[in-house]
């Protein structure tokens, strides 16, 4: 049986619940590499061991029903094939005999009792017949990687996700995992010196990288995993603030962090209220995507667009906020897994640069 004659269904990864023994083995993975990765990159590590698991139990199960018949093979009284041109028929040779045909030299006739009750004949030791060389099946779509992570990789990896996440051996930061036991040592002189360098900043939060130069914290040989394990211990310290946007990861101090940023202002604190759409006139539905409020159940298409008009309700205009919604989203950073994102407005006038954050919880 070749890679390509798997076959797997869309059910097959639809279905896919992730194992004990799936997070073993990519937590020896990791062990193995000694490279942090993200959900995304341990998807695709993991759909290539289930791919391998599946071939090795295809080929196991064919083992099993017996041998492939080919013309040029021999075989013996007694012995089980399997008949890949009749869909996989199985059938047992009751005899051997030689064949006789002066065209095409010295072959075998084997006499074949079928799983379906008849008896059939069949050449063998035939070196020089088109069935030697079988026309291989297409390959499934849902046995190749690229395909499988295309169409399933985004609700894989969110099983996948939630599952280390969940397991006491495994490590997050900022979407990556590592075995905790692996982690580089960073301790309370290390954090103390992370906490004095971004204070001496302002505030201005930092990356990984400048906090290790300013802090002597120098990799033996590990670059990423030295980084990684600064992350995980300055995500474990309730001092430092990870704000970074999508892509990035930037450390800040929560002290230094202005309280509306900590906590929802008096204005835009929101307690739900049930009600039917259903009841909303027209007119209500227009005022409701003229208002564009972040609470709103509403959606922009157009994500590429340079300006946009808000509508600063009285809750944003007495805080001194602006509103994340649908309509401004696309204007504002973003992030995968940090609640609070830093960035910086600069006034398009006078060039003035003001500090920013948007809360994404909120």
């Amino acid at each position: 049986m070749t890679s390509n004659s798997l076959k797997l269904t869309a059910q097959y990864w639809q279905q896919l619940s992730i194992t004990k023994h799936d997070i073993e083995f990519l937590e020896n993975y990791l062990f193995e590499t000694e490279i942090p990765l993200n959900g995304r990159e341990l998807t695709a590590v993991l759909v290539d061991e289930r791919l391998r698991i599946e071939r090795e139990s295809a080929a196991k199960k064919q083992k099993e029903l017996g041998t492939a018949y080919l013309p040029e093979g021999t075989y013996k009284a007694g012995q089980t094939l399997v008949f890949p041109a009749f869909g996989q028929k199985q059938g047992k040779v009751l005899s051997v005999r030689a064949g006789k045909n002066p065209q095409i030299g010295a072959f075998d006739v084997l006499e074949i009792h079928m799983d379906d009750g008849t008896n059939k004949l069949f050449a063998a030791a035939l070196s020089d017949h088109k069935l030697n060389h079988p026309v291989e099946e297409a390959p499934s779509p849902d046995a190749d990687p690229q395909f499988i992570l295309s169409d399933y990789g985004e609700e894989l990896e969110q099983k996948l996700s939630t599952a280390l996440a969940s397991d006491e051996n495994i490590a997050q930061v900022a979407g990556r995992f590592f075995p905790r036991s692996l982690l580089i040592d960073i301790n309370s002189g290390h954090l103390n010196l992370a906490d004095a360098v971004i204070d001496m900043a302002g505030g201005q939060p930092l990356t990984p990288a400048s906090l290790m130069e300013q802090i002597d914290l120098v990799p033996d040989t590990n670059a990423q995993l030295t980084e990684f394990s600064l992350n995980y211990a300055l995500q474990s310290d309730g001092r430092f603030d990870e704000v970074g946007p999508v892509g990035e990861v930037l450390w800040g101090l929560r002290r230094l962090e202005p309280d509306e940023v900590q906590h929802v202002p008096t204005f835009l604190q929101y307690t739900p209220i049930e009600y039917d759409p259903a009841v909303l006139t027209s007119q209500m539905l227009a005022l409701e995507a003229q208002l564009d409020d972040e609470l709103s159940d509403l959606t922009h298409k157009n994500s590429k667009v340079n300006e946009a008009t808000l509508t600063l309700t009285y809750p944003h205009w007495r805080t001194g906020t602006l509103p994340v919604s649908a309509r401004m989203r696309p204007f504002f950073p973003t992030a995968d897994y940090a609640p609070r994102v830093r960035f910086t407005l600069v006034d398009g006038k006078t060039g003035e640069k003001i500090p920013a954050w948007v809360v994404r919880e909120y």
